[in-house]
């Protein structure tokens, strides 16, 4: 498997060699505490008291397996952890640089599904069933070999009559995968379906469409329930044949026993052993449950990462930036040229696209946009159709863009050129807070405040492209005016948001 993300970090091989020497201690705790009970019921049985040796071992191999135990859970959820926290990463870096394009393909909700289900599925093979895989891969192999030395006729019956049930259950497997496919497929469902209704719920019940949506929920559960019950089924008999293997194999070696004259003290040892090979094999049923969903979840993962990627530089010149765009959309070749620290016009059926191609929200294809003297983008502030922010404090809102943010007579001093006065006047001032994407604001304070964090953001290209701008008209000019006097930025007019008033320096052919 091409691992997703770094998986040989320091973190994890010291966590992957901690739970390999607790397989490799929970084996040599197993060999101790079988032959201490052989010794015991040999005592027991000739009516002898257990001897001080016999005692101290069974008590430590006990404890030292107890703690094995701990430790071994303890490690392995934050190797899981680890994993999960890396991957996170890797996705949330994958989705911020993918075409705005490939996201309004998407259904609303349907990435951050990335986040919940296959990071938890992520979590649980690498924090669970791959440290189970590993403890068994030492603790089976170690149990058999006692079970051997214990007496070799037992040991052959045992594993034989255990290894056909290893069979049925390998048998029963062999599908699991898909059932978490379809599991997953409508869990998926219903998670997008309630993400997109649950904001617009009142509006769809004064439609009169709640009974209709709780019917459709309704057939959605029934068909996940029928899912997740063919699963848990599928599962639980993995569990139950390795349950009725366990039972059958101690039953054959108490049968061979009494045919052999075994003695009672290796039996009962070997019986014990028996039901210690028992517990990592349930595991392992367990952690093939869980490599099922991970393999699910790790398809859905490449095929986002193995995505194109637009390629956003972001990085402050401290100087105007020209921009230069040439190629073709279709057959329509494009040309436009924006001198530094100019205020220019796109103009053209193609213009809010070729937009979005300069500040690198879409990859284009046959187009190239150049930034001065190369080819790597500048700081760009974007001003679209609607605000983008996250709910915090007045002050948060307006430095979204700034890498250190400013004190707050700067920050004040910028708003109330924007003509933001009144918004700082309300109580707490910076301090108040400001609901997601500027929900509760005005769509004229959210642009004033899009120019704001442009300015604070030290933006070297400041680009708008929005409806806002529009209806804003009668104050184009004086914010225009404001922005001329804070940055030094070239600004880009789409063409659907020029101003009749505005000389058009540039356009697209």
């Amino acid at each position: 498997m091409t691992p997703l993300t770094e998986l040989a970090t320091k973190d994890r091989i010291i966590d992957a060699v901690l739970l390999t020497l607790c397989g490799v201690v929970q084996a040599i705790a197993l060999a101790f505490a079988a032959f201490a009970t052989r010794d015991a019921f040999a005592a027991l049985h000739a009516g002898q008291a257990l001897t001080l040796r016999t005692v101290l071992q069974l008590a430590m191999s006990g404890t030292v397996a107890a703690a094995c135990l701990f430790f071994l859970r303890y490690r392995a959820e934050a190797l899981g952890q680890s994993y999960a926290i890396s991957l996170r990463r890797t996705l949330y870096r994958q989705i911020a640089r993918l075409p705005k394009s490939r996201h309004e393909k998407r259904r609303v909700g349907a990435l951050s599904l990335r986040f919940v289900g296959d990071l938890s599925a992520a979590r649980l093979w690498f924090g669970r069933g791959l440290p189970d895989v590993l403890s068994a891969a030492f603790v089976i192999p170690g149990a058999v070999s006692i079970l051997y030395f214990l007496d070799p006729v037992l040991a052959i019956y045992g594993l034989t009559s255990l290894s056909c049930a290893l069979l049925v259950m390998g048998l029963l497997a062999w599908h699991l995968a898909r059932r978490h496919q379809k599991l997953r497929r409508n869990r998926s469902n219903i998670a997008i379906s309630m993400i997109e209704r649950i904001t617009i719920a009142p509006e769809l019940d004064l439609m009169g469409r709640t009974e209709r949506e709780l019917r459709k929920l309704d057939k959605q559960g029934a068909s996940l329930r029928r899912d997740a019950l063919a699963r848990r089924g599928r599962t639980a008999s993995l569990q139950a044949v390795l349950q009725l293997g366990v039972a059958l194999t101690g039953l054959l070696m108490l049968w061979q026993a009494s045919r052999n004259d075994i003695a009672p003290a290796t039996v009962a040892a070997s019986l014990s052993v028996l039901a210690l090979i028992a517990l990592p094999l349930q595991n392992l049923a367990s952690a093939w449950d869980h490599y099922c969903a991970w393999s699910v979840a790790r398809e859905k993962i490449k095929k986002l990462l193995s995505e194109p990627q637009v390629n956003r530089g972001g990085t402050k010149q401290g100087e105007p930036i020209a921009i230069k765009v040439i190629g073709e959309i279709g057959r329509t070749p494009v040309t436009f040229v924006a001198a530094p620290g100019s205020t220019s016009t796109l103009t053209g059926k193609h213009a809010k696209y070729i937009a979005m191609c300069i500040v690198g929200l879409d990859d284009c294809e046959g187009i190239d946009v150049c930034y001065g003297t190369n080819r790597h983008a500048p700081k760009i502030a974007f001003v679209g159709d609607e605000h983008i922010g996250l709910q915090g404090s007045l002050r948060r809102s307006a430095t979204l863009m700034c890498r250190k943010r400013p004190n707050d007579p700067r920050v004040s001093e910028v708003m109330q050129t924007f003509g933001l006065s009144e918004l700082l006047a309300a109580p707490n001032g910076l301090d108040q807070r400001v609901a997601e994407n500027g929900n509760g604001l005005s769509p004229e304070q959210t642009l004033r405040l899009d120019l704001v964090r442009a300015v604070l953001g030290k933006a070297d290209i400041v680009v708008i492209a929005s409806i806002r701008w529009v209806s804003c008209q009668h104050h184009q000019t004086e914010l225009l005016k404001a922005l001329r006097k804070l940055s030094l930025a070239t600004i880009v007019l789409a063409e659907d948001v020029v101003s009749p008033n505005l000389n058009q320096n540039s356009k697209v052919v």
